[in-house]
C-alpha cells in the first residue's frame, strides 16, 4: 500500500497538520489528520517536495482539522501550498496570505510542505 503525509495549514489560525493520504487506484485517500509542530514535521521529512497527482478524497475515518474541524481543504493559486477549507466561496492561503475565489476541480496535483 502506498501511503504518504501531505501538510496542511488551518485556515483559522494558520496552525500546520499533518494528512495522512493512501492511495486507491488513481485516488488518494485521505485517512487521518494530526496535529504537528513544523520543526517535527521538517524532521520527519513531511515537508518534502514530492509530487501527488490525483482525486483527493476523505474517508468517513478522516476526522478533519484538528483545529477547526474543517474536512475539505484547496490548493492555494499564488504558492501552490494547502490550507484546510470551510466551504465559504472566498477564501485566503493560511501559508502566503493570498485571497481568491474557491475554483472546484475533479483532480489536483500537490506538493509536501516546504516551510
Amino acid at each position: 500500500m502506498e501511503a504518504n503525509v501531505i501538510m496542511i495549514k488551518c485556515q483559522k489560525n494558520r496552525r500546520p497538520f499533518g494528512a495522512r493520504i493512501q492511495k486507491e487506484g488513481r485516488d488518494w485517500l485521505l485517512t487521518w489528520a494530526f496535529d504537528i509542530d513544523e520543526r517535527i514535521a521538517a524532521k520527519e521529512g513531511f515537508e518534502s517536495q514530492s509530487t501527488l497527482k490525483g482525486s483527493f478524497i476523505t474517508t468517513d475515518e478522516y476526522p478533519g482539522c484538528p483545529h477547526c474541524g474543517a474536512r475539505s481543504f484547496f490548493t492555494c493559486g499564488k504558492c501552490g501550498k494547502i490550507t484546510c477549507w470551510d466551504g465559504s466561496d472566498t477564501t485566503t492561503c493560511a501559508w502566503c496570505g493570498h485571497t481568491g475565489k474557491i475554483q472546484l476541480v475533479d483532480e489536483l496535483e500537490v506538493k509536501g510542505g516546504g516551510f
